[in-house]
């Protein structure tokens, strides 16, 4: 991991990052860092040890802000952690200090109480990624309002609205880390950063959503996790909690009654992707569109109305394909004039899809929903409902490993649906176990070693 700090000759408020420079940090100058930083070719850290921008790497308004230096760097997957005052405020020019921000602000945002000398907030608050990064939030002098671009690490919640404090800005393959926007800045902090950076991986939290008042899970990257739990331990309210994040309110309300007495509140980190959403009862505020499927099994038939008939119809070539990598025997998958749904064997055989067995009917009802919907995110709650042969899960699973989406989360009861799963021995694999508010994360391996001896349904009972 390459990581640099930059020097400048002008006072800032984060000086004494740079009079003790690590070992296995780079130190570098106006100069010097022009050099290094175009040594850069994808994933490398630049901190400011100074909170003045170096008109060697930014020679705004002189050349278009993408073409700089500074911003070529992120968009090769650079990293810019940068602490103290407004970001790109001042330039220094060879050891004098210039104002800048008059002149342009190279972000879609922009900071607001620029021109106070007093916190705009004397309290912030993490977000899931701040909790992720374990940052210790503090007042906050030049918040910015959301920006779908912008991944909150802190945030004012005492505003009229949500202000984010710090922030990561995405840009190209790289990013502008934006840290301590007040005098206060944690100079030990800051150079940890980039190796938690490095290793972020999936962030939930829940918040005032039923027995859950503040529930928080951090995650290595996975593709496929399975929760495990007791009844009523809250396996399915964290599925309907991540549904909010897409347009599943009428599902949930159907099968569940009211949504919430209050206003809860989800937060999804996956993917280097931020997802936010408030809810109550009669209100929907989402901070970002995503496509996200929620199953419940024991009611997941596709209802075919006209709202959705367009996108059957135009899906059932992708649905035969994908249904023939389970079963070859399929020849087609069509609409009957009456709109009802069948398929087409090879040996002629031409069947209704109420007249396939439970197993075959859900596979076809799942694809269809997959293909129409092109979720980001699959959440399916008890598996075991979809009625699958052992053979037909295994090569569900497979399917599942496969499919361009960021998350899917499985809730089960059932020994088979996680020991099938298990012996994929995937890395992209986690089997997540809940009880009272607590969870413990085990991989493919640990889990089949415990399968020797005991069951996870009961080694969840034992997590406090």
């Amino acid at each position: 991991m390459e990581i640099a700090i930059y020097c400048g000759k002008t006072y800032s408020l984060t000086n004494e990052l740079c009079s003790k420079p690590l070992k296995e940090v780079k130190v570098v100058d106006y100069n010097s860092v022009v050099d290094w930083i175009s040594s850069q070719k994808g994933r490398a850290f630049l901190i400011f040890g100074t909170d003045v921008i170096p008109y060697s790497l930014y020679e705004y308004p002189k050349i278009p802000v993408d073409e700089t230096p500074l911003f070529k760097f992120m968009e090769r997957g650079g990293v810019v952690i940068w602490a103290g005052d407004v970001p790109f405020f001042y330039i220094e020019k060879d050891g004098i200090k210039e104002g800048l921000f008059n002149k342009g602000n190279p972000f879609p945002f922009k900071p607001i109480n620029v021109m106070e000398h007093k916190p705009l907030s004397e309290k912030s608050e993490n977000s899931i990624v701040g909790e992720m990064l374990k940052y210790d939030p503090k007042d906050s002098w030049r918040p910015v309002e959301p920006h779908p671009l912008l991944i909150p690490i802190s945030v004012v919640k005492s505003h009229p609205y949500t202000l984010y404090s710090t922030w990561i800005y995405k840009y190209g393959k790289g990013a502008f880390v934006r840290l301590y926007d007040s005098p206060y800045v944690n100079t030990q902090y800051i150079p940890s950063l980039p190796e938690r950076l490095s290793s972020l991986g999936i962030g939930i939290r829940i918040s005032n959503f039923r027995r859950f008042r503040d529930f928080k899970m951090i995650f290595p990257e996975f593709r496929i996790g399975v929760i495990l739990g007791k009844n009523n331990v809250g396996k399915t309210t964290i599925l309907e909690a991540i549904a909010m994040l897409g347009k599943n309110e009428d599902k949930i309300r159907k099968f569940r009654g009211n949504i919430s007495t209050g206003i809860a509140e989800t937060e999804l980190f996956v993917n280097y992707t931020y997802y936010r959403v408030d809810f109550s009862y009669s209100q929907v505020n989402r901070s970002a569109d995503v496509n996200v499927l929620l199953i419940y099994s024991h009611d997941m038939d596709v209802v075919i109305n006209d709202k959705v008939l367009p996108y059957v119809k135009s899906s059932l070539r992708k649905v035969t394909e994908l249904l023939n990598s389970f079963d070859p025997n399929i020849f087609y998958v069509y609409l009957s004039s009456g709109n009802e749904l069948r398929v087409l064997f090879n040996d002629r055989t031409d069947v209704s899809i109420n007249e396939l067995g439970y197993g075959y009917k859900s596979l076809l009802n799942f694809i269809l929903l997959y293909v129409i919907y092109q979720p980001r995110i699959i959440l399916i709650d008890d598996l075991e409902g979809f009625a699958f042969h052992p053979e037909l899960l295994k090569m569900f699973y497979d399917f599942l490993l496969k499919i361009d989406v960021d998350l899917i989360l499985i809730t089960t009861q059932s020994s088979d649906i996680y020991a099938y799963l298990a012996e994929k021995r995937s890395d992209k694999v986690r089997f997540i176990l809940i009880n009272d508010d607590k969870y413990e994360v085990l991989t493919s391996e640990e889990v089949l070693d415990k399968l020797y001896y005991e069951d996870l349904r009961y080694t969840a009972l034992k997590i406090h």
